[in-house]
């Protein structure tokens, strides 16, 4: 098999990312793909005039960008407070995660965004090739540094695992990816060239990289296999890519969460050029005259017609002039809105929270979680975090106890009277302080706050509370007078 090789899986799959993956790109994408996305209307033997007819269907046509919107509405709602990233030392992270300048919290939002329209993606870590162990002063002083790379799921083309001991492990990823070069015949020009990263577990159980490209016209290795190593000049016995998912870590293709949505968006699309057709097509009046002989008719086509207020249209006695314009169908357009209900209702459904496993041992124990899609995506993220920040420490030697967290809590500040009489009587029983109390009122949430800090609040407004009040209740009194 060829370096350019797809795994069964992929090739099945390969069509459906496609479809998620344009519909998120937007109204370009999908027009650009022509008629894949929209049937084309073939009215008559003569293929230039269809062309033509086709391109003007589909200008006309509107596609309501609602994938990409949700997509990035989802997103918004996991980000729409910061996560917590510390990174141990590790602080280029911060500002400068793989290497372009993207910082890894912009790096784990793409990767989120990948979850959303394919299911699935990778991250990697990257280490510049170096000749042995290098201290932490080297690595600052040389800008020798860990990266962390995205690659979107269209881009993993093939994988394998193999049973060690126990355990089955990653032992094969191939990376498809795109590179320029200076054209050799024009120094101002630059030439797309292919590329294929190999990661994999050799005979003896350690990792190498082989880069593959097509900058000699053909395919081949550029290279002999490279062994990196870690920060103590120590080889790897794992490939530093961890497989993500909508629904687990691992290499099983999982559901893709927005496909429901793309194409109920595509049907939408479909509606929507029959919709933009009609009314071009029947939109406009039509001048119509009746009652003329052809003695007329020859002579207003010699002399033509012209109308408006201010010109007379002399006619023979008998005829008439009048418009003609067609009834307004609304069988399109009411698809069209039927089909933006249930648009909207998929969107919802992303939020809303389900019965699901979240791991085997929960399973074995039948204890269930509520989690919704895209919390779901969220926890997975996570978990995938914990694995790649601990391969960066390794990699730049120091940093393992590095933690960046995505909050799952995508609660939208709505609590009902009940809850809210709850919280308040813990007010009134001096369990709670009211700094917490006003924060879960205006957030729908409960900080995350430890015990001790609740503790001290709690008490400094005791201590500052008025002679005779409770909190905000004055104390009942009686008098005997």
């Amino acid at each position: 098999m060829a370096v350019n090789s797809k795994h069964p899986k992929y090739a099945e799959f390969e069509g459906r990312w496609k479809v998620v993956h344009d519909l998120c790109d937007g109204a370009n994408a999908v027009k650009k793909a022509g008629a894949l996305y929209l049937p084309e209307i073939n009215v008559s033997k003569d293929q230039r005039e269809n062309d033509l007819r086709n391109k003007a269907y589909r200008d006309r046509a509107v596609l309501y960008e609602i994938t990409k919107d949700t997509k990035q509405e989802l997103i918004g709602i996991a980000f729409s407070e910061d996560p917590n990233f510390d990174p141990d030392g590790m602080d280029f992270l911060k500002y400068n995660a793989d290497g372009t300048g993207k910082s890894y919290y912009h790096l784990m939002q793409s990767a989120l965004g990948g979850l959303l329209d394919a299911g699935r993606g990778g991250l990697f870590v990257d280490y510049p090739q170096t000749d042995g162990a290098t201290s932490v002063a080297e690595v600052e002083r040389l800008g020798i540094l860990p990266t962390v790379v995205h690659y979107k799921t269209l881009s993993i083309i093939n994988w394998g695992v193999r049973k060690v001991g126990a355990h089955f492990k990653t032992a094969l990823v191939v990376l498809a990816e795109k590179d320029s070069i200076v054209d050799p015949a024009d120094e101002f020009s630059l030439k797309e060239i292919q590329l294929y990263r190999v990661l994999r577990l050799d005979q003896n159980g350690e990792y190498c990289v082989q880069i593959y490209s097509d900058r000699t016209g053909t395919l081949h290795a550029d290279s002999e296999p490279y062994y990196p190593t870690d920060a103590n000049g120590s080889k790897w016995n794992e490939i530093p890519f961890m497989p993500i998912g909508s629904v687990a870590n691992d290499w099983e293709i999982d559901n893709i969460p927005l496909e429901s949505l793309a194409l109920m968006n595509i049907a939408h699309y479909h509606n929507s050029a029959e919709y933009e057709n009609s009314v071009f097509l029947c939109g406009q009046i039509q001048p119509v005259m009746t009652g003329l002989d052809t003695e007329w008719r020859d002579h207003l086509e010699e002399q033509g017609v012209m109308l408006g207020s201010t010109t007379p249209l002399m006619l023979p006695t008998g005829a008439t002039f009048t418009f003609a314009q067609a009834e307004e169908q609304m069988i399109a357009k009411e698809a069209m809105e039927a089909k933006e209900k249930h648009m909207k209702a998929l969107g919802a459904k992303l939020l809303e929270e389900n019965q699901v496993v979240k791991t085997a041992t929960e399973s074995n124990n039948e204890s269930m979680a509520k989690y919704s899609v895209l919390s779901l995506c969220v926890a997975n993220l996570n978990e995938a975090s914990e694995v790649v920040l601990r391969w960066c420490a390794k990699y730049f030697g120091s940093g393992d106890k590095a933690k960046f967290t995505i909050k799952q809590d995508f609660a939208k500040g709505k609590l009902s009277l009940d809850a809210l009489k709850f919280y308040n009587e813990l007010v009134q029983q001096g369990k709670l302080s009211r700094e917490t109390f006003h924060t879960i009122r205006t957030t729908g949430k409960v900080p995350e706050i430890d015990f001790k800090e609740e503790e001290q609040r709690i008490e400094a407004e005791t201590a500052s509370a008025l002679p005779g009040m409770n909190y905000e209740r004055p104390n009942s009194t009686t008098s005997n007078t």
